[in-house]
């Protein structure tokens, strides 16, 4: 009897959108709410060029929630929109815009304001661009806007540096082998770290030391793999359901029209480049992995609204939150 009120209601969801929406609002704002009245955990990480305002932050709980919380929603719309406009989904959903609130809230250490949920708004801006300067005769204003965009994020957390190659990809893909606009991308990323090195020299006299500081903490791992059980079994479904949806994901991409099958295969180096700056974190704890929520979120929206077998893919939902409730609360 509960499995059959679960399938229709997941079926309510999937045929509509508002109802979606609302839900992933009402669920999300509960968790950030109760974890600000309860447990929620101020980051008080490593930085760069931001230890002060982070600091700050670790030490103003109700304003780091808050802040978290409008910037994760700003997020999921943005995302959600990009996606929707450029019918990447072939139907319009709110599903990437619920995916990235439930998998962004799915720890309570991920309650906040932290570095890498900042640095993937910037991460998301740059995908924008790049998408819109497809087919168009003079993108250099793109490409030098996603290198911005990247540089800008790779301030604010220096793992996601990585992704000048992923910015190289996209060019390619999306575009062809203009040199003028590799040259220009370059120069957008470079643009706001060679700033803040100049105006920490300048003005506070430690930007070699800030650097220093960087390359040091590079080998400050995490070199064990103990987690609780909760978190095993949270591991355990995240891997469940991405197996099955990147399955999926990967054999739907001839389906597409060409724009889009160039967007999706784009997604998946974001995925990529995205497992590779949780790897090289100095920290490696989940904050580490929301820079992959945006692109999962998109994998997963494609899973549960195509996939033919629904009976799995409502159990695997319902273990989903299932798992995220016992994540938060044990």
């Amino acid at each position: 009897m509960f499995k059959t009120y679960f399938a229709v209601f997941l079926r309510i969801l999937k045929s509509n959108p508002i109802l979606l929406l609302v839900f992933a609002i009402l669920i999300g704002t509960a968790i950030w709410i109760w974890s600000l009245l309860g447990q929620a955990i101020p980051y008080n990480g490593y930085t760069t060029f931001f230890n002060n305002f982070w600091i700050w932050v670790s030490k103003a709980k109700m304003f780091s929630v808050g802040l978290g919380f409008i910037l994760l929603l700003a997020e999921a719309f943005i995302w959600n929109s990009f996606v929707n406009n450029n019918t990447l989904l072939k139907q319009s959903s709110y599903f990437p815009a619920f995916f990235v609130i439930i998998l962004s809230s799915s720890r309570v250490a991920l309650i906040g304001l932290y570095p890498s949920l900042c640095s993937s708004l910037f991460l998301m801006l740059a995908l924008r661009r790049l998408v819109a300067s497809y087919k168009k005769e003079n993108a250099l204003a793109n490409v030098f806007d996603a290198g911005l965009f990247i540089g800008i994020a790779s301030l604010i957390y220096p793992p996601v540096t990585i992704f000048i190659l992923f910015l190289w990809i996209a060019i390619l893909t999306i575009r062809s082998l203009i040199w003028r606009e590799w040259v220009v991308a370059i120069i957008g990323f470079i643009l706001p770290i060679g700033f803040a090195f100049l105006y920490r020299f300048l003005f506070l006299n430690d930007s070699v030391y800030s650097f220093s500081k960087l390359i040091l903490s590079l080998g400050n791992y995490r070199k064990h793999w103990s987690f609780a059980w909760e978190e095993w079994l949270l591991l355990f479904v995240f891997i469940s359901i991405g197996i099955a949806s990147f399955w999926l994901f990967v054999n739907k991409i001839p389906d597409n029209v060409v724009k889009a099958q160039k967007v999706w295969a784009l997604i998946l180096w974001f995925v990529l480049f995205a497992f590779v700056s949780v790897f090289i974190s100095a920290e490696r704890d989940a904050r580490s992995l929301v820079v992959l929520v945006l692109p999962v979120s998109f994998v997963f929206s494609n899973y549960f609204l195509k996939s033919k077998s629904a009976i799995w893919s409502e159990f695997l939902f319902l273990c989903l939150l299932i798992t995220i409730s016992l994540s938060l609360f044990f």
